[in-house]
């Protein structure tokens, strides 16, 4: 019976020594690697400034088409007005507070992280193209 007791306490003290290097070279060689490997973690000072360069990119672009939209509009409305053409005025004033709600949107935007990035990106640039065909559209069709 002593026997038995014995042994019993001689495994769980080993598997309690195994467990417990595993644990500590565990976790040290896990650090270990991202240093050594150069691996970026998702909040790392180079991801940080990537995402900031990109923002900083997307949102002068943003802002280019906005004022350019804005200057087609302001062309369309002088042309309807020197041809007598008011019949457009719904259809202007709907465009320009698309175009100033897009600029609200881009001015109010705050980083919520890569996948809310990534989220506003994808629909932004949906509503500024659909917002740039129908000026387009509008406009083609009165030349």
């Amino acid at each position: 019976m002593n026997n038995k007791i014995l042994s019993l306490a001689v495994i769980l003290f080993m598997a309690g020594i195994v467990f417990m290097l595993a644990k500590n070279t565990g976790g040290k060689n896990i650090n270990d690697k991202k240093e050594n490997t150069g691996i970026a973690e998702p909040d790392s000072q180079a991801a940080k400034q990537s995402y900031s360069d990109d923002w900083q990119r997307f949102k002068n672009e943003s802002e280019h088409k906005i004022q350019n939209n804005e200057n087609r509009i302001t062309a369309f409305k002088v042309k309807m007005v020197k041809s007598g053409k008011a019949n457009y005025n719904k259809e202007i004033a709907k465009l320009e507070k698309t175009n100033r709600h897009l600029q609200k949107k881009l001015d109010q935007y705050k980083n919520e992280g890569k996948s809310t990035w990534d989220r506003f990106k994808k629909v932004f640039n949906k509503d500024m193209d659909k917002l740039g065909k129908a000026i387009k559209d509008l406009t083609s069709d009165n030349d």
